[in-house]
């Protein structure tokens, strides 16, 4: 007897043949993704690229294994962040808040989370031991020592100074050596000097030759954004690898111990950088 095959069986056959694939899709495994990852924050021309993916190889390894994709590392330079931020030729970069954060609201990049750095990261307003300001508001209008415009101190100072209502001076000392702006203070280059360097500062107070007027709540120095075409799904799960990972030994040669995210924090950060 002849089988004939009609329309009928026909749409019956294509429909147990989707219905087949989606059974053998749903039980393969996910396919890995590789991503680009552009790392600026703790990079600098001190270090070599091979020394500095030394260091931040074993996070992104752990980081593959638990969730399942591999991250290829990048070290980005900080005058080539404004650049990578707008080409989005990374997938993730992990960057100074303020420009995560300005990335977030202009290239809508999305934020994965905020470092848990291991000390305070406090910036600290101080002058020449005998000037007679107290406070910050005496500070107004002052010749402000500062590292370079883009630097993280920098901008989290000016940020400060808006949130308290203040407007800085118009002229600036500026250096590219952030240790050297306590120098600027007490050689009188400058009024008021800015620096997270507690250290520094705490040696420049000790010798009786600066105090400080001023410093800020600790915040979280640098964050990790994804670019607009990564999948939410992904997001979330390499932000909740980042929590498995969190206190774990990858980050012993990091200033951060993990990271962390909420949409509370975020906010904040974002009203007191904008």
């Amino acid at each position: 007897m002849r089988t004939y095959f009609t329309s009928a069986n026909a749409w019956q056959f294509s429909g147990q043949s989707c219905l087949l694939c989606c059974l053998m899709l749903a039980g393969a495994p996910a396919v890995a993704a590789e991503f680009q990852v552009g790392i600026n924050a703790e990079v600098s021309y001190r270090e070599s690229p091979a020394e500095v993916r030394q260091r931040f190889q074993p996070v992104l390894d752990e980081l593959g294994k638990l969730s399942g994709h591999k991250f290829e590392f990048h070290p980005l330079y900080s005058d080539k962040v404004k650049e990578a931020i707008a080409s989005q030729k990374f997938d993730f970069l992990l960057i100074h808040t303020h420009e995560a954060l300005k990335a977030e609201k202009i290239f809508q990049y999305q934020i994965v989370g905020f470092t848990d750095d291991k000390k305070d990261n406090t910036v600290y307003f101080f002058v020449d031991v005998d000037n007679p300001a107290q406070t910050l508001k005496d500070v107004a209008g002052k010749k402000m020592g500062t590292p370079d415009a883009g630097n993280w101190a920098s901008t989290t100072a000016m940020a400060a100074l808006k949130e308290a209502g203040i407007t800085p001076g118009k002229t600036f000392a500026r250096t590219r050596y952030a240790d050297a702006v306590p120098f600027l203070v007490d050689l009188h280059s400058a009024e008021v000097g800015i620096s997270r360097n507690k250290s520094v500062v705490d040696k420049f107070v000790a010798e009786k030759k600066i105090k400080v007027v001023h410093q800020t709540p600790a915040l979280p120095m640098n964050a990790v954004i994804a670019t607009p075409k990564i999948p939410a799904s992904v997001v979330k799960r390499v932000r909740e690898a980042f929590d498995e990972l969190r206190n774990s030994n990858s980050f012993h040669e990091l200033a951060f111990k993990g990271l962390r995210y909420s949409p509370e924090e975020s906010q904040t950060l974002h009203t007191f950088y904008q």
